[in-house]
């Protein structure tokens, strides 16, 4: 069976840590890893309309919620509101979009969703540059995702032979 899977990064091009969800995808589609790939520059509604019809779905976003620039976070849905540091960032935003996208389209929504943050260090400088540790982070998720597809598409072991 094949899996239909999204990477989808989300961020702004033009600020210095924010465009890490962007690079991370930039960076997939350009290896050659056999996933869609998706490119947002809002945490609106139009996530769930590309998130949509996919079986495995992995969004990574910056985020500026207190943790050492680069540190990356894996979260869910729930996470985003449990926590007070990211329930106070643009994150809260992603949460409440995927979340209404899940009460509303629960058949359409990915029944396997990741959802990895990268801590910014510089939300605010225009510049297409990230930060040094925030650059590394972008390579680390590269490779995460690079591992989850790897794990998530190996064939199915062959069927045992039937005997009459």
């Amino acid at each position: 069976m094949k899996h239909k899977s999204l990477v989808c990064g989300i961020g702004n091009p033009m600020l210095k840590d924010d465009r890490a969800g962007i690079e991370v995808a930039e960076r997939i589609s350009r290896s050659g890893l056999a996933v869609d790939v998706e490119i947002i520059f809002g945490v609106g509604f139009e996530v769930n309309d590309k998130i949509m019809g996919y079986e495995d779905v992995i969004i990574i976003d910056a985020a500026m919620v207190g943790y050492p620039g680069g540190t990356i976070t894996e979260v869910t849905i729930d996470d985003i509101f449990a926590n007070h540091l990211l329930a106070s960032s643009h994150a809260v935003t992603l949460g409440s979009t995927l979340k209404v996208g899940y009460d509303l389209f629960p058949e359409e929504m990915p029944p396997r969703l990741r959802i990895l943050l990268i801590e910014a260090e510089d939300y605010f400088e225009f510049t297409r540059d990230c930060s040094p540790s925030v650059e590394k982070a972008i390579g680390e998720v590269v490779d995460m995702i690079h591992s989850h597809f790897a794990e998530t598409s190996l064939p199915d072991p062959p069927l045992a032979p039937l005997y009459l």
